[in-house]
């Protein structure tokens, strides 16, 4: 597991309550399989420190722009979702990370809406889907920058995201890593802007560009 302090029981018992769940057993039941999947060995980005980085940005942006308890919920529970399943040579990791969240959502009894919503914010991870319209594309919003604050993080740590993503790569030829890495990075540093909400606009997207730009000119 990386060095990153280890997710909060205390934290996601407490987002349990909030959405009706007081099972303790299933409760525990369930951090265990979440955390022993941010555990696996082949997992270099896709781990804890992502997730706690993760949350960590949603407390600051909710404190900066308070939005109402539920979304922010909804938020942080697809977030520690969002990477349950992860396996580098798979096409449908956001697919099978929203059926774990779903079906944990369905077995606590937890309301159909609040399940969808889960579900749509786990699904807008693959960056490339347009999310659902109305207040769905604002947390879709919010969900998006959070994940990809990494790129507008300091050179040091983008960097070693770069390494990080290399390793869970390490599969691939060079040249075709190069390749492949090089139109994804492009694809964010072509867009009119990378963040969807100010306060994200305001700290990471000078950043990132930078530290895109310098990526893809070394790609």
């Amino acid at each position: 597991m990386n060095s990153y302090q280890a997710l909060s029981l205390l934290r996601w018992r407490r987002l349990c309550l909030q959405f009706g769940i007081d099972d303790q057993t299933a409760i525990e039941l369930e951090f265990k399989r979440i955390t022993t999947a941010y555990a696996e060995l082949h997992r270099a980005y896709h781990n804890v420190q992502h997730i706690n980085e993760c949350l960590d940005l949603l407390d600051w942006a909710m404190e900066a722009t308070p939005i109402p308890w539920e979304s922010r919920s909804l938020l942080e529970f697809a977030l520690w979702y969002h990477d349950v399943v992860y396996q580098p040579q798979a096409p449908d990791n956001e697919r099978q990370s929203a059926d774990q969240a779903i079906a944990f959502l369905q077995t606590n009894g937890v309301e159909i809406d609040q399940i969808h919503c889960v579900e749509s914010l786990i699904m807008a991870t693959c960056h490339f889907i347009e999310p659902e319209p109305g207040e769905m594309a604002k947390l879709a919003g919010w969900m998006l920058d959070i994940d990809l604050a990494i790129l507008g993080t300091s050179a040091q740590r983008f960097s070693q995201y770069n390494e990080q993503i290399r390793q869970e790569y390490a599969w691939v030829s060079e040249q075709v890593y190069r390749t492949k890495r090089k139109a994804l990075l492009a694809q964010f540093l072509d867009r009119p802007v990378i963040y969807h909400w100010p306060l994200f606009q305001e700290r990471f997207e000078c950043q990132a560009r930078h530290n895109l730009s310098t990526m893809v000119s070394v790609l």
